[in-house]
């Protein structure tokens, strides 16, 4: 039992006692005049030491807030701390299933179906068999409460499978993977479990910075890198696939108004920078998944939702105001706008492959860069469409 919580005893009780006769009444005293001088008489031992000490304790810390205005980063240097300090012995299996690409400070690099960027987990069959991936289990620790089970799918020899880290669970066949976790980009821990409850592959994830990756190289070896291969297994040939724009797509970027007043105001009648996509085949192409970005380094940086096509010899258009809207497929709101000075466009694949890019200079108001049947291009009027 604490002191906080201690019963109080009951005071003994009092012996009964004589009644005392009455003492006869005093006379009246004059009144004393007030003494000047402190009204609680001295000051208590002491006092003056303490009051010194005070003083220099409230002087120094004034002197720290001065030093330092945003205070002790405790909380931060916790995390961080219990972050970087719980490490496991590390499981490399033989096991067809793996652990393969880590990222804990996505800035872009891949976006979730939402257009949000949370980090991801990818798992690779490095086998030579299909795997099915039913009953296995990614966590953070040998007891966590919040862990994420595969479902009922097939992985086949050389695939991987991306699973978001963001604190929501979505797990079912034919959706978009997401675990009741996310991970610290100042170092974490990662378990692989299989439909046994065994653990196959852990690893410990040191401290990534922005848009990097805790790649594995082989069985035992792990590498922090910037060459990302989402989707696919690590090697620099799958690195080159992912940065090398593929010939022979039908969709181009066919027209880029980057300071637009009066031309395809959207659904609300309000005009925003655009982008018009062609589909130069005779079938329609479905650009679900697709990517579109106006930086180089991050090329799946908006994505296009799904039911999203290009009818064959038609075109798209979409607007690039930040709103970052998909639910309507016929009026999409990228996530980012257009810079009048210049900028690069990259148009991605689902799998995350260039199709096509292009670079544009200084754009006055109301003026395009426009794509011509001979695949130059040239500054002119905006079509709109």
């Amino acid at each position: 039992m604490t002191e906080y919580n201690r019963p109080q005893r009951p005071a003994p009780p009092r012996a009964p006692q004589a009644p005392q006769p009455a003492a006869p009444a005093r006379p009246a005293a004059k009144p004393r005049r007030t003494p000047i001088g402190p009204p609680y008489g001295k000051l208590p031992r002491g006092f003056v030491p303490l009051a010194i000490v005070c003083a220099a304790i409230i002087m120094l810390g004034l002197a720290l807030q001065g030093a330092m205005p945003g205070g002790f980063a405790l909380k931060a240097r916790k995390i961080a701390a219990e972050s970087q300090s719980v490490r496991i012995s590390e499981i490399h299996g033989d096991g067809p299933i793996r652990l393969n690409e880590i990222m804990t400070a996505n800035g872009g690099v891949m976006v979730d179906a939402s257009g949000a960027t949370p980090d991801w987990v990818e798992v690779a069959n490095v086998g030579n068999r299909p795997v099915n991936l039913k009953g296995y289990v990614l966590a953070r620790s040998a007891k966590a409460g919040n862990v994420f089970m595969f479902p009922d799918a097939i992985l086949q020899p050389g695939e991987c499978a991306i699973v978001y880290a963001d604190g929501t669970l979505q797990g079912e066949l034919g959706e978009e993977l997401h675990a009741p976790f996310r991970l610290s980009s100042t170092g974490d821990v990662l378990m692989l479990f299989n439909a046994a409850d065994v653990a196959v592959d852990t690893v410990n994830i040191p401290q990534l910075s922005d848009d990097a990756v805790y790649a594995r190289v082989d069985r035992d070896t792990w590498t922090v890198s910037a060459q990302t291969t989402p989707g696919l297994l690590n090697t620099e040939e799958n690195y080159r696939v992912l940065t090398s724009v593929v010939q022979d797509s039908p969709v181009k970027l066919w027209e880029i108004v980057a300071s637009n007043t009066k031309y395809a105001p959207d659904e609300s009648g309000v005009f925003h920078d655009y982008v018009v996509l062609c589909n130069t085949s005779e079938g329609d192409v479905d650009i679900g998944g697709w990517y579109l970005s106006d930086k180089p380094k991050l090329p799946r940086l908006w994505r296009f939702p799904q039911g999203a096509s290009i009818p064959g010899g038609g075109t798209l258009l979409v607007y690039c105001s930040g709103l970052n809207r998909v639910e309507d497929v016929s009026r999409l709101h990228t996530s980012f706008k257009l810079s009048t000075e210049g900028e690069t466009l990259t148009l991605s694949n689902a799998k995350g492959q260039p199709v096509d890019t292009v670079t544009y200079d200084l754009l006055r108001t109301d003026t395009a860069y426009l794509r011509g049947d001979d695949g130059g291009w040239s500054v002119g009027e905006p079509r709109g469409s």
